[in-house]
């Protein structure tokens, strides 16, 4: 893009900028003259990459009735800052910190300086379904500090920057995955310091409640019931352990199924047992639910899924 625009040049790029995945209204800063976007699919996320000098974007109530997105975007920096304002959130944004801004609630981003940043698109339902668990009904601006986590998650956005569109398909899935847990794994720690400490032993109690789930989630017959026997709480103080954690009991018994089950589906060794086989190994009683139930949670079925990585396997080999 030249370094030098005129104001008709500016109101093309702007234009661009406010029509691209949802509405926005963009202005044109002082020195304004670059505004490079790039965006990279990761199964059901979506991240983008920009560099631009300074603008300001604005999302209005009348955008979001417009366009229905209320999908969350997760902000990083790697260069330059953004002031960040939804409702009565506001905070300035640097390198090394993360923010989360829901789209569905009007806000505005000003960069007041040239700058680099990553923007992480993931869809609504998908958001409160990994990462709130459902157990908030309004979520806006917020920003996560501190290094650990958060910079982990920073350093694997840049990594996939360069490396994600070299990534398959099914690749593409498993680290969709390995992001939204570590997305909710940041959320959650800094809820927990925000929060009242629950104690070492809740804590020691629910890693042996997962330790648990972790050595028999492909049990036919494993219940809430069942899970609260073996490690002697009510069933009423799992679930409350569970609701903290940001999942109920049994779709994490289902998440679990559903992942091995990929996982074998994906596995070159395990080519020659059929889907059904597969299914029945993970605890699963119907191989047609299993397969709803792995396409609404991966967005492809499960013997499209395995027929792709046939279908790469023998490009490799060939």
């Amino acid at each position: 893009m030249l370094d030098a625009l005129t104001n008709c040049d500016k109101r093309t790029i702007l234009k661009s900028v406010s029509s691209g995945t949802y509405r926005v209204s963009s202005v044109a800063n002082e020195n304004f003259d670059r505004h490079s976007p790039q965006w990279i699919p990761l199964a059901n996320l979506k991240l983008f990459w920009i560099e631009s000098a300074p603008f300001t974007v604005l999302r209005f109530d009348e955008q979001t009735a417009d366009d229905s997105v209320f999908d969350f975007f997760i902000h990083t920096q790697l260069e330059g800052s953004a002031s960040i304002v939804q409702g009565q959130a506001e905070f300035t944004l640097v390198p090394g910190e993360l923010a989360v801004v829901a789209g569905g609630t009007p806000y505005s981003i000003i960069c007041k300086e040239k700058g680099r940043r990553f923007i992480l698109q993931v869809p609504h339902q998908v958001f409160h379904e990994r990462v709130l668990g459902r157990q908030m009904c309004e979520f806006g601006a917020r920003i996560y500090t501190g290094g650990g986590l958060s910079q982990i998650l920073i350093d694997l956005l840049a990594s996939l920057s360069t490396e994600a569109d070299k990534l398959s398909e099914t690749e593409q899935y498993t680290v969709a995955e390995s992001l939204l847990e570590l997305i909710g794994s940041v959320f959650r720690a800094q809820n927990d310091i925000d929060g009242v400490n629950q104690g070492c032993a809740q804590a020691a109690r629910m890693c042996r409640i997962l330790s648990f789930l972790e050595e028999n989630y492909s049990d036919h017959e494993l219940t809430p019931a069942k899970v609260a026997a073996a490690n002697a709480v009510s069933v009423r103080h799992l679930h409350n352990l569970f609701r903290q954690s940001g999942m109920t009991v049994c779709k994490w018994i289902w998440s679990r199924r559903l992942k091995s089950a990929r996982e074998d589906l994906t596995d070159p060794f395990m080519s020659g047992k059929s889907i059904s086989d597969i299914a029945y190994g993970k605890g699963f009683n119907d191989s047609a639910h299993f397969s709803r139930a792995f396409k609404d949670r991966f967005g492809i079925s499960p013997s499209a899924m395995r027929n792709k990585m046939r279908e790469q396997q023998e490009r490799r080999a060939s």
